[in-house]
């Protein structure tokens, strides 16, 4: 009767069962193939966040290549005269100029002169003509100098002062 092997049913081929091994082994395949197509194809999916990088790397290196800008607070030739220690001896300066490494440095040791003036007049009457007539003494007037120029325009590291240059042109006495 092949009326009756229409109508019966295809004996149903038994279905596989997905243990817990083949899940984990699917689930791990899955998130490898994730992490291969992200490492991949990452950088130009998300390239905007390297072409950042580089730009402040180009900015960083700028900042280190900058041109030092100068600073003249006693202008060459103004003979400029400060009390030393015992105010028997005067310092005949004549100049003083800063490389500097910000224009804001700059302005702001011009408008603040006065300011640096005095500083400059309490460094010095604590020093004495011996002390300033060495090589080390002087260094440690310009580092005294540095650091109160710093202090009064609140410029310092790359964009405050960087080199002080100064000419002590003679002692003299006041006697």
């Amino acid at each position: 009767m092949p009326e009756d092997e229409e109508m019966q049913p295809e004996e149903e081929k038994p279905k596989k069962k997905l243990d817990l091994k083949s899940m984990m082994t699917t689930a791990f395949v899955s998130m490898v193939m994730a992490f291969l197509v992200l490492y991949l194809a990452g950088p130009m999916i998300l390239g905007t966040n390297q072409k950042q990088k580089e730009e402040e790397a180009k900015k960083q290196a700028a900042a280190k290549q900058r041109i030092p800008i100068t600073a003249v607070l006693i202008s060459a030739g103004s003979n400029q005269t400060f009390v030393l220690k015992g105010a028997r001896d005067v310092a005949v300066v004549d100049s003083l100029v800063f490389k500097v490494g910000s224009d804001a440095c700059r302005a702001a040791i011009a408008d603040d002169k006065p300011l640096i003036m005095d500083a400059l007049m309490k460094i010095f009457i604590s020093k004495t003509k011996a002390e300033l007539a060495t090589p080390a003494g002087l260094e440690l007037l310009k580092k005294q100098i540095k650091e109160a120029v710093e202090l009064i325009t609140g410029c310092s590291g790359n964009d405050g002062v960087l080199v002080v240059y100064l000419y002590i042109k003679a002692f003299a006495s006041t006697e």
